[in-house]
């Protein structure tokens, strides 16, 4: 159902507040590798990585299409997906009890190991 002028407009209101929080936008500028300011204002560059994965082509224009649509930085775009997909992983990881069975299964092992010395 489409939104009423005044439902799009308040939530375009709160959407932008709460993104204003985020200060995606400054920090695309302060992850920017021409930006010097950094180094020189902390003595250090910023701790952060580059994360890199050769996708399928379709994917890729997907993805441009998106963040061109949003007027979003990929860089912003992406690290939500990597956040969200780290939260939903580890709630999977919890459910299943996976650290816990790694935790027997090691223990299995290190008993089946001692008794074959």
């Amino acid at each position: 159902m489409p939104r009423t002028p005044l439902d799009a407009l308040l939530t375009e209101r709160v959407l932008t507040q709460m993104s204003v929080h985020l200060n995606a936008s400054f920090l695309d500028c302060l992850l920017d590798d021409n930006n010097p300011a950094i180094t020189a204002v902390s003595g250090s560059p910023l701790p952060i990585k580059n994360v890199c994965a050769k996708v399928h082509e379709s994917l890729s224009d997907e993805i441009d299409e998106v963040v061109g649509l949003l007027n979003l930085s990929k860089r912003a775009f992406l690290e939500a997906a990597f956040i969200e997909a780290i939260i939903k992983a580890r709630q999977v990881i919890a459910d299943e009890g996976l650290e816990d069975y790694l935790v027997e299964r090691t223990a299995q092992n290190s008993v089946s190991d001692e008794r074959q010395s």
